[in-house]
């Protein structure tokens, strides 16, 4: 590695932050587990390619073992906790998306004007 500090990264930590997170915690929870700081992973996940793609498999991980358990769920807390981390974590494929969309009369686009106005500043101090 050229210059700066030696990385603390190993494969088995990245491992272990994958058996955590298979086990539903967030990366952030995998790490704090580890006695890592989360930014130091988001570094980590930006230098090391291996890494990286470990952390997007653990995050796949994770999604599947949530929804698993809200396929296991009747209802209450479960469920609702559940649906959360999944629209908050999943990787778009539990997105909310709300879709706006602007309309002018009878449908059709939106009318707008542009207006100028012109205005004339007297500085007495300049008389």
């Amino acid at each position: 590695m050229p210059g700066g500090r030696p990385t603390e990264y190993t494969e088995e930590l990245g491992d272990q932050i994958l058996a955590l997170m298979e086990e539903g915690l967030s990366l952030a929870a995998a790490a704090a587990e580890l006695n890592i700081h989360r930014q130091r992973v988001y570094e980590w996940e930006a230098r090391h390619e291996k890494f990286a793609d470990t952390v997007k498999l653990a995050r796949s991980k994770r999604q599947a073992f949530l929804e698993r358990r809200l396929l296991r769920a009747d209802a209450g807390p479960v469920v609702t906790s559940t649906i959360f981390a999944l629209k908050n974590a999943g990787q778009g494929d539990w997105r909310e998306k709300t879709e706006t969309e602007l309309t002018g009369a009878n449908g059709g686009p939106v009318e707008h004007r542009v207006t100028q106005v012109e205005r004339v500043v007297v500085d007495p101090a300049a008389e």
